[in-house]
């Protein structure tokens, strides 16, 4: 048998040596939080010289247009550049009301024909409201439209000025504006080059928005309760009847019998 003061003395250095253990482990470094900054950097956006933009997000993060803007500041970009060429080509069309040689229905077919150009403005202002997913499918119909409304007026003016203008020059302008002088060659060049120029523009847009649209394309399920919520809905149960008891039945027999009676 041990002595007991032994005992305790062999006690309390265990106990020593377990705090002394314990005094040694390190202790867990509380986790960091994140700032206001790095949370934005962590959901999609990113630094640019001294400015936070946030204008992506994590499913987007790594498209692109132009190979350096990130892709909704390209589909803001595109949805202006529509504007830009509606007023334009409107700006252009009317501009020839000043030339006397020039008919006056070559600019009102001019103007019939940019109405396309009309309506791909208006699909870009609805994705500027609200960026959903019929809007964004919207614009890249928009995309589609100047295409057909630029290609439209290219022709239209090539086929004027070759087949319908007489004279050899065409002048445009007046005394106050100032006087603008082409030949019909020149005038059916430029206008077929710009027309090029635009053309293989939008087409590269037409990848750019159709690549936004499936990235941000909400999934199956989703995308059916927004087309018809009422087909997701199940079906009630048709409510039963309670079934009578046999007892109430027999106990209603002999009454209807001597009713009978």
């Amino acid at each position: 048998m041990m002595d007991p003061e032994m005992m305790d003395q062999m006690d309390e250095k265990m106990d020593e040596a377990m705090e002394e253990d314990a005094m040694m482990e390190p202790e867990a470094p509380p986790e960091e939080e994140l700032t206001e900054i790095q949370k934005a950097i962590k959901d999609g956006g990113f630094l640019c010289c001294c400015c936070l933009c946030e204008c992506t997000e994590e499913k987007i993060r790594e498209l692109t247009c132009c190979c350096f803007f990130p892709i909704r500041c390209g589909v803001l970009f595109i949805g202006c550049i529509i504007l830009a060429i509606t007023l334009f080509v409107f700006l252009e069309i009317f501009y020839e009301l000043l030339n006397d040689d020039i008919h006056w229905w070559y600019v009102l077919v001019g103007v019939l024909i940019a109405g396309t150009l009309v309506v791909a403005s208006a699909f870009s202002i609805l994705f500027f409201t609200d960026d959903n997913p019929g809007s964004r499918t919207r614009l890249l119909v928009a995309c589609m439209l100047v295409i057909v409304g630029v290609t439209l007026e290219a022709v239209w003016a090539t086929i004027y000025f070759v087949f319908l203008y007489k004279k050899d020059s065409v002048t445009t302008g007046n005394d106050g504006v100032g006087f603008v002088k082409a030949t019909r060659k020149q005038e059916v060049v430029v206008t077929l080059y710009l027309a090029c120029c635009i053309d293989a523009l939008f087409a590269y847009f037409i990848c750019v928005v159709n690549q936004y649209c499936d990235a941000l394309k909400p999934p199956e399920k989703e995308e059916m309760m927004m087309m018809d919520p009422e087909m997701m809905e199940p079906e009630k149960p048709a409510m039963m009847e309670p079934e009578k008891p046999a007892e109430m039945e027999e106990a209603a027999a002999p009454e209807g019998d001597g009713a009978a009676e």
